[in-house]
């Protein structure tokens, strides 16, 4: 059984390839969305005055996730093994529902100020105590799944280090995988609504990213901008992202980090040819990837973007922040290109190079696929899993 809160999540493409393996994977969510079973999530109405109404939410949550659980014993399920990711409360009571299971936790970070920024990002100052606070107990549910668990799982080496280093020998560093995607070809193109069709080997930015915030370097990449297009106006920009406040602090714009980004910078963009796009269809962001001239992914220290994996293995020249998870995958001049999240001068640099002899850098995009298809490709992931599986229950 795979458990996340909005199954499938991060196993996405580790359920079919363990399928293709031969194993009978179900997966458990908060509410239906294909997979066989969801626990019918409704949040809870809580009281004034809860000391954390976060942690309170995750408790309920647990309790309506072992109800489900129990209900499924009462009917005969009974997994030889239950992954999930922890980091919403649902694996607290898992180890008492099914005992005779493998339990593997997928905690994937441990919070702390570096993670969102502070000591990082030059724009923030330093969190305060109360958010200090938060953040510990925001950490409680991943504490006790690694108590419970026979073994955790996560997909960096920089995660597993954010976790106290006496507890480090419990994980695997394991990425889920992804879906190799075809690889780039000469007639890749891409329409973009009301604008230009872009066809491969046109000089095009691309920069994606779930929300478009600060975690993910989007300002950073925003004030690069203007002297890329200015010194090459044969040039587009396409970001690809969701206007919420994502993971960090929100914006007091009312149109969030995009509109106070191009509310900052407008006046020095050729508007015309930078294209802000809401969140594309899963196949027309590897089109896009594949058509790229130079992928922009930035990020603060913190957990590892599939759209990075997807845009190396679509092809992608990357040019990425100097950081980690990002160098664990980029090694700068090898397999794509590495600059410091906090210098758009030197960003703009480096794209206004590749921009000016794209061939010089496709042998670093051609190793950024090859390293997606040896390290992160789901059929390698899935036996990994199923490796670890079998070796816990032996231990058992």
């Amino acid at each position: 059984m795979l458990i996340h809160q909005n199954h499938p999540g991060q196993f996405r493409d580790l359920t079919p390839a363990l399928e293709r393996r031969g194993h009978r994977v179900l997966g458990l969510g908060a509410s239906p969305r294909g997979q066989r079973f969801d626990y019918a999530w409704q949040p809870p109405a809580l009281p004034e005055g809860l000391a954390d109404p976060q942690l309170e939410t995750h408790l309920h949550r647990a309790a309506r996730v072992q109800e489900r659980c129990l209900q499924l014993r009462e009917e005969g399920y009974r997994p030889e093994a239950v992954i999930g990711h922890s980091g919403w409360g649902e694996l607290l009571y898992l180890r008492d529902v099914w005992p005779e299971a493998v339990l593997i936790a997928y905690p994937e970070l441990y919070a702390a100020p570096l993670l969102l920024g502070y000591g990082f990002d030059a724009d923030l100052g330093a969190p305060s105590h109360a958010l200090r606070a938060q953040w510990r107990r925001g950490n409680l549910m991943g504490l006790a799944a690694v108590a419970d668990a026979d073994a955790c799982v996560v997909p960096t080496r920089f995660a597993r280090d954010t976790f106290p280093e006496h507890l480090r020998s419990r994980f695997h560093v394991l990425h889920e995988g992804i879906a190799l995607p075809p690889a780039a070809t000469g007639s890749t193109s891409l329409r973009l609504e009301g604008g230009p069709t872009l066809v491969k080997g046109d000089p095009v930015i691309t920069f994606a990213s779930r929300n478009l915030e600060p975690l993910r370097g989007f300002r950073s990449v925003m004030r690069a901008l203007p002297a890329v297009l200015a010194a090459r106006p044969d040039s587009r920009a396409v970001i690809v992202g969701g206007t919420g406040n994502g993971y960090g602090a929100p914006s007091s714009h009312p149109e969030g980090h995009k509109g106070e980004l191009l509310a900052l910078l407008g006046h020095r963009l050729p508007l015309e040819r930078v294209h802000v796009l809401p969140p594309l269809a899963h196949r027309d962001l590897l089109a896009l990837f594949r058509l790229s001239a130079v992928h922009v992914h930035l990020s603060y220290p913190y957990a590892l973007s599939w759209s990075l994996l997807e845009a190396m293995a679509s092809g992608a020249l990357v040019v990425g922040s100097a950081n980690p998870p990002i160098n664990e995958v980029i090694q700068h001049g090898h397999n794509g290109l590495l600059v410091p999240f906090n210098d758009p001068d030197q960003l703009a640099a480096t794209l206004l190079n590749v921009l000016a002899d794209p061939p010089a850098y496709a042998a670093l995009a051609a190793a950024g696929r090859a390293t997606v298809a040896a390290r992160y490709e789901v059929n390698r992931a899935a036996e990994a899993f199923e490796a670890l599986i079998f070796s816990l229950r032996l231990l058992r």
